[in-house]
């Protein structure tokens, strides 16, 4: 199909930034309104400390509808800043906004989803120990700052995608964008909800039994940074689509193979992220219950997070074996 440059541009655009803008709300409302929904239980129990409750309902709020900024300021950019030479924009211009938006898009799904349960869980430890009410929120705080990384890597490649559009029109590059943008989108997915879920375990534990905090923490920054590993898979794999693929196979077997690379690293880091975080939230859960036994329950989780990741790490083999392997 011939398109005018012009075409290939408004197209872009627009897809671009609805799919930034629509994939990347959903997941900070949701989480919003989950601290929120947490946040009336507790006022219930402890109307007492309403003023306390509302400022780290608030604060919670705040912090997990970055992911959205994210989003946001990806789509003002698709939308408002013009292509250096517009006259030669063509299907791979598309192609780069397409992946841009699906990048930040499903990156902050999961970090404003998983950023919701922190949030959720400090609200309810203030209203259980309103005079320790600021552990509650500083691990809130420092639980969601680590759960939006994903988000942050998810729009790096966002930003290489729209501000390093190729010129032309042509089936390999746009597999390239399109790939890069979905790889890293779907896989910093999971770890974003999973990292969430990590926190959320350790600012409810910490909420129960404030005394157990240093230890709590340290389990909850641990099983986050093993939840992320699928996100890191799904960066690398874009950064080797968009900067070490020059000699890739011509016309459409070129786009289904950094296509089906993209499918394998993204989907299949999904799981493994979820899976992750499910096992951080109870060791965490279990850390503060029994610090005594911290050792044992942190051996047991990483134990059980590696195994949860393996599934990862096929995907991210059938990635490279289809981007450089397989003829």
């Amino acid at each position: 199909m011939e398109l005018e440059p012009h075409t290939w541009m408004l197209l872009g655009n627009y897809a671009g930034a609805g799919l930034a803008l629509g994939l990347g709300g959903v997941g900070a409302a949701i989480g919003m309104g989950n601290a929120a929904a947490q946040a009336n239980f507790a006022m219930m129990r402890q109307p007492r400390v309403q003023g306390e409750m509302l400022r780290t309902m608030l604060i919670g709020q705040a912090v997990g509808g970055s992911p959205s900024i994210f989003a946001l300021v990806v789509g003002m950019l698709i939308l408002f800043v013009p292509p250096a030479a517009p006259e030669v924009v063509g299907g791979n211009y598309f192609a780069a906004m397409i992946g841009a938006g699906l990048a930040v898009g499903l990156g902050a799904f999961g970090s404003g989803l998983g950023c919701g349960w922190p949030a959720a869980s400090a609200c309810d430890g203030v209203a259980r120990n309103p005079r320790r009410a600021s552990n509650a929120t500083q691990s809130m705080i420092i639980g969601q700052a680590v759960a939006q990384s994903p988000s942050i890597f998810a729009l790096v490649v966002a930003l290489i995608l729209v501000l390093a559009a190729r010129e032309g029109t042509d089936l390999p590059t746009m597999g390239i964008c399109i790939g890069a943008g979905l790889a890293m989108g779907a896989s910093a997915l999971g770890s974003g909800i999973g990292s969430g879920r990590a926190a959320g375990g350790a600012v409810d534990g910490i909420g129960r039994w404030p005394l157990a905090y240093g230890v709590t923490l340290r389990t909850m920054l641990i099983g986050q940074a093993v939840c992320e590993t699928p996100a890191i898979f799904g960066m690398l794999v874009a950064f080797i689509m968009l900067f070490a693929m020059g000699d890739l196979d011509p016309g459409l077997i070129g786009f289904a193979k950094t296509f089906g690379a993209a499918v394998a690293v993204g989907f299949g880091g999904i799981g493994p992220g979820i899976g992750s975080g499910l096992t951080a939230a109870s060791g965490c859960a279990a850390t503060a219950a029994r610090p005594s036994k911290d050792t044992l329950i942190l051996r047991t989780m990483l134990i059980g997070q590696a195994v949860s990741q393996s599934t990862a790490i096929y995907a991210l083999i059938i990635a490279l074996a289809l981007l450089y392997v397989v003829a």
